[in-house]
């Protein structure tokens, strides 16, 4: 199935709903870097097979979103037309609102977990991961009662740092804080997390995930 539709209007609707848009979005901005660019240079700038370049050129050129002229020198010279810079603004546009929408539903995740924690009586609590899910997470658990009184990571380059009011301890602290609950607050790492605390740290408070 092509990448791109054949018109403008089309081409817009259908990438838009395509795994690859962020791949086209990028894949624009080095065209306007610099126009003549070989399609290698271009796959290598992107992580990508030359193939799937060669693919998407084709298809952005005759969906009128690139331009290619003077083919008699290689690498051929690349031009955005006006069309594409206001079809990668639409990209642009569509991926940040769908960032947002997932911080807006994780904020939500996180608020829904603590606030369950707090009923059910928790109010000692330590973040397991010192990245921006936690830092996300410890103003929504003030604002619900709890009282995080550490926050510990695997990673010995964040131990130490300052996260808010606390700074970040090894995972072995946990047990000498007594919390009454850990929080996971990684997403990524979320399984390893929970066998470690179950084989090493061996602490019996509970374990919970955003």
């Amino acid at each position: 199935m092509p990448l791109l539709g054949r018109s403008g209007a089309c081409g817009l609707k259908h990438v838009a709903e395509q795994p690859n848009s962020e791949l086209v979005e990028l894949l624009i901005v080095e065209l306007q870097r610099g126009s003549n660019v070989s399609q290698r240079a271009l796959a290598r700038r992107l992580g990508v097979a030359v193939g799937t370049v060669n693919r998407l050129l084709a298809e952005m050129v005759a969906a009128g979103y690139v331009q290619v002229f003077n083919r008699g020198v290689r690498p051929f010279a690349y031009k955005v037309t006006n069309d594409g810079e206001r079809y990668r603004r639409r990209l642009s546009l569509e991926q940040y609102s769908s960032v947002l929408g997932r911080l807006r539903r994780l904020e939500e995740r996180i608020r829904s977990t603590l606030g369950e924690l707090n009923k059910r009586g928790v109010k000692r609590v330590v973040f397991y991961g010192a990245g921006e899910v936690m830092e996300a997470t410890y103003p929504v658990a003030r604002e619900v009662g709890l009282d995080v009184i550490g926050v510990v990571d695997d990673d010995t380059s964040k131990q130490g740092l300052r996260k808010w009011s606390l700074v970040v301890g090894p995972p072995r602290s946990i047990n000498d804080l007594r919390p009454d609950a850990v929080l996971i607050t990684t997403v990524r790492h979320a399984e390893e997390i929970h066998l470690k605390i179950d084989a090493a740290l061996r602490s019996s408070v509970e374990v919970r995930e955003l």
